[in-house]
């Protein structure tokens, strides 16, 4: 009897191990920045100085886009290995210095994500979107979102990654990529997605950007 009730709290506990690490999730962190400089080419010599500095604070570079209706603003984002470190990387003086001395002309926008959703792997050459909004409870609007997930492919529209703020976790942006500009403008302009958006609980006008 006694070896009976051994092995079934062994069972149990087992179980319980088993739960608990399929419940835990696996947190990605992601670095998005975002400025206007004078001079792309210029900009990006004292940008590439610094690779090896931002690999060492844990900031590993994706893609460098620019804005297709202004190409002198540049966006860089990064996956983060390190959160400390890169965080501590984006706060530095010498950071600072080195934007001035590259031509950044408007205050750098840094936001650090995590990751809530990844749907497929960043195809870093293609047209790149980004939808940023707040909603009022994240489930709700995730339900939704992948409700209307036929909608964005009929528009050659694919998801990528959905992001939290890590400031306020009810900032969401989606990053994907699109077939071209105009289909993208399009889906953005459409009654339905604006009839969706109202019943998944957008509280904010979307942020959007296209970039290449």
């Amino acid at each position: 009897m006694k070896t009976i009730i051994k092995f079934t709290l062994l069972i149990v506990m087992s179980m319980l191990t088993i739960s608990t690490h399929a419940q835990k999730p696996s947190t990605k962190h992601y670095l998005s920045i975002s400025h206007e400089v004078s001079d792309y080419n210029s900009w990006k010599v004292v940008f590439d100085k610094f690779n090896i500095d931002r690999e060492e604070a844990g900031i590993i570079d994706l893609f460098v886009k620019k804005n297709i209706n202004n190409t002198n603003s540049i966006t860089v984002f990064s996956k983060i290995t390190d959160l400390k470190k890169a965080q501590i990387f984006m706060s530095s003086p010498t950071l600072k210095e080195a934007m001035k001395n590259a031509g950044v002309t408007s205050p750098p926008i840094i936001v650090f994500y995590k990751s809530a959703n990844e749907y497929d792997l960043i195809n870093t050459s293609s047209l790149i979107t980004t939808i940023t909004h707040s909603v009022k409870d994240y489930s709700t609007w995730k339900n939704v979102y992948e409700s209307a997930e036929q909608m964005r492919k009929q528009e050659g529209i694919i998801d990528h990654v959905v992001l939290k703020s890590l400031i306020d976790e009810n900032v969401i942006t989606i990053l994907g990529s699109s077939t071209s500009a105009d289909s993208f403008n399009k889906f953005m302009a459409s009654p339905d997605l604006k009839t969706a958006m109202g019943k998944a609980g957008v509280t904010s006008k979307p942020e959007v950007k296209i970039i290449l």
